[in-house]
């Protein structure tokens, strides 16, 4: 029966990707099994195998249709373990009362006793909320994470709520179910009173839950390619296993009590501790392994790592689109391969595997990552793991060995922060997926294949291949970030000779307490920056502030702490402003700082590059805004910054303002793009950066009325997504 489950699990896994995804290629790889299928010419083999795969292609088929309609009621039933609370907001994830639907819910906590409530509240609890739902917003940028994708192929969520009050908090039923989501919430808040690293590892390793203070670990982890350590943390099932059963042995259990007990017991953990992707991997093949030796069969481990991947293919069909179910099976996957290789044979090869999965997902490859696996993977697994057992367990009757195992991880990951400097990074850019998979195989194949140097060769080229492609792109765009109500846009030269940002965008924060104070991750890093690296860009030459106001350069620092930049061009003026300089102090000496004024030169080189204004030095205000046309590719465009009308009417009285395409000022506010300032200009079309839904009503309907008066075109990022224009006067947008 080996070849049957073997060959199934590898039809249900390409037809997963050919199905649920828009990748046509995905159909070879289909077809490239079903070849291989064929030269067995065993009919049994053939006709079992593509009748189960047929089935598992229909429940595909179907899953990916189901879209429920948006639920009505405004009673939500809610595990304790599945609310977290980060400065004055809650974020829920609940089922609607008499429906199947989850929903992520959101709510602004009124006053720091609500906070405190709901930072230990350890109830499963039905709540009377007041509401609207809505669809989750899917990215709206090239590169930006798609939570909405994620939240609907790995949670099946579609929708949320912004829940504007809370009428009432009843406690559920005390089913079985509830009482276990209410342990796992009592040990989390139990797990405050350990010290913060051992903690963080506790919860995540044991509990599997991860708190937005471990997101820092795992971009840490992520960063130095050590991810998959995370990925095949269900080694732990293993010592939990081993540990009970000897515990059991050892008070005289029978044998096969023993094995009893474990097969109720490992589904149990894993459903306590989250199901997560690599929990329910590593809890289902231990359960396999024990469920072989207590019937005395000798199904193999291939075996069994097929029928682990079909079931949880029908619990989960998109299991194999996110980084961890895709490192989680195939790392394991090869470990299988790899149990006569020593250490260092095997971290080589992980790392191979995994090279093609970092690439496509994190863009970048730390030129240490194999040093160090070979170093952190058997620290990994014969340390941390059961340190933090240990630590954790020992905690409140001898508190001093937690505190020397928690000085032990902060050690640990002060030494990988050293070591994950920028400078030790690799930029490759998103490595394309049929390239990703192409590598992936041949990974595979070099391992048991003659010649082996020949397909290193060929695996290089293509690495090489791919580098070239990103790094050296033949067309030159312009690009219009989604970056909220603010403004951010990227030029890349041909060949990327040369690198210029416009503005950096940035979020307002109105006056908040401490209490409501929380850490957030900027717009610059969630949209700018993984663009840029996607792209294979780790250094800006050019960075031009337009004025001092957050929405255009409130995520400078950012940028300036990622990225290596070459020239900031800023109004003169604006140096002398309070804020400005604040924002910039710590990065002053990294980089060179330059004021602008009228007919002043740059130092772009790419393309013909010509300050407008401002005429005289300022404080950075909108009336100081930089005022900028460029020339590429034979077309000519026009960048205002929020220059008010009054600026226009200076600019029309003094120069030509000509251009074939102009960025709207002031996000399409009433105050620009004056009729006056647009006959002046005659645009072919109007970029107009805004967010959607902004407290301003950008843009303004007497702006897009002038517009609509003039006949001239225009795009909107608050309906659009990321615009793009290409060197050759192509024009794509990221939304339909």
């Amino acid at each position: 029966m080996r070849n049957n489950w073997v060959f199934l699990a590898g039809l249900a896994t390409t037809l997963s990707f050919a199905i649920l995804s828009t990748h046509w290629w995905a159909w070879l790889f289909v077809l490239l099994i079903l070849a291989r299928l064929c030269f067995t010419r065993q009919r049994r083999l053939i006709l079992f195998t593509v009748s189960l795969a047929i089935l598992f292609a229909l429940y595909y088929w179907h899953y990916q249709q189901i879209k429920p309609p948006p639920p009505q009621g405004k009673t939500l039933l809610l595990y304790p373990d599945d609310c977290t609370v980060t400065g004055d907001q809650l974020r829920l994830t609940a089922r609607v009362k008499g429906t199947r639907q989850q929903i992520q819910a959101f709510y602004y906590l009124p006053d720091q006793a609500a906070q405190q409530y709901w930072q230990h509240q350890r109830y499963a609890v039905a709540l009377t909320v007041t509401g609207d739902y809505q669809v989750v917003q899917a990215a709206t940028n090239e590169a930006e994470f798609d939570y909405a994708a994620y939240l609907r192929q790995q949670k099946r969520i579609f929708y949320s709520m912004s829940i504007t009050e809370i009428g009432s908090v009843k406690r559920m039923q005390p089913t079985f179910l509830v009482k276990l989501h209410e342990l796992r919430q009592y040990l989390i808040l139990r797990s405050a009173e350990l010290p913060t690293q051992l903690g963080q590892y506790y919860r995540s390793l044991i509990l599997g839950y991860q708190d937005p203070g471990f997101k820092s670990v795992s971009e840490l982890f992520k960063q130095l390619g050590l991810i998959h350590l995370f990925s095949l943390s269900g080694l732990h099932v293993y010592y939990f296993a081993n540990l009970l059963q000897l515990i059991l042995l050892r008070l005289r259990w029978t044998r096969e009590r023993v094995e009893l007990c474990l097969l109720i017991m490992l589904p149990l953990y894993a459903l306590f501790a989250g199901a997560t992707t690599s929990l329910l991997r590593a809890a289902l093949l231990c359960w396999l392994h024990v469920f072989n030796r207590h019937h005395h069969l000798k199904i193999a481990a291939l075996d069994c790592f097929a029928v682990v991947v079909l079931v949880n293919l029908l619990y989960r069909p998109y299991l194999f689109f996110s980084l961890g179910g895709q490192l989680s099976y195939l790392l394991s996957f090869a470990l299988l391969f790899l149990q006569q290789a020593n250490e260092w044979q095997r971290a080589l090869r992980l790392n191979l595997l995994s090279l093609p999965l970092l690439l496509y997902h994190v863009y970048e490859w730390h030129w240490l990552t194999i040093l160090l696996n070979l170093l952190i993977m058997p620290l990994f697994s014969y340390l941390i793991l059961p340190l933090t057992l240990i630590g954790s367990l020992s905690y409140r009757l001898l508190p001093v060995i937690g505190r020397i195992i928690n000085a032990g991880f902060i050690a640990l990951q002060t030494g990988l922060g050293w070591f994950a400097r920028s400078g030790l990074m690799l930029t490759y850019g998103r490595l394309p997926a049929i390239l990703a998979s192409g590598c992936i195989l041949l990974s595979f194949y070099t391992w048991c294949a003659q010649h082996k140097w020949k397909y290193y060769v060929v695996l290089s080229c293509l690495y090489l291949g791919g580098f070239c492609w990103l790094h050296f792109p033949l067309q030159g765009r312009v690009v219009f970030f989604d970056i909220g109500q603010g403004d951010s846009i990227l030029i890349e030269a041909p060949f990327h000779r040369e690198v210029t940002l416009i503005d950096t965008g940035g979020k307002l924060h109105f006056g908040q307490e401490k209490w409501q104070q929380k850490a957030s991750r900027t717009r610059a890093e969630q949209i700018i920056i993984p663009y840029l690296k996607s792209r294979g860009i780790r250094r800006i030459d050019h960075v031009f502030l337009s004025h001092q106001d957050t929405d255009h350069i409130g995520d400078l620092p950012t940028i300036l702490k990622h990225m290596q930049v070459g020239t900031v061009y800023f109004p003169a003026g604006m140096e002398h402003n309070q804020h400005f300089q604040q924002r910039i102090w710590p990065y002053r000496l990294q980089t060179t700082w330059q004021p602008l004024l009228q007919g002043m030169p740059t130092k772009v080189t790419s393309f013909a590059c010509q300050v407008l204004a401002p005429q005289q030095p300022g404080s950075g205000t909108n009336e100081d805004s930089l005022v900028l046309r460029a020339r590429m590719n034979g077309k000519t465009w026009l960048f205002t910054g929020d220059l008010p009308a009054t600026g226009e009417a200076d600019l029309v009285a003094q120069v030509a303002l000509k251009a074939d395409y102009l960025k709207a000022g002031h996000h399409g506010s009433k105050t620009s793009s004056s009729a006056e300032f647009l006959t002046a200009v005659k645009p072919q079309r109007i970029i107009i950066s805004a967010g959607r839904h902004n407290r301003y009503g950008h843009p303004h309907a007497e702006t897009l009325a002038r517009l609509a008066a003039a006949g001239i075109p225009y795009n909107n990022t608050a309906d659009s997504g990321m615009i793009i224009w290409y060197f050759n006067d192509t024009w794509r947008t990221f939304l339909p």
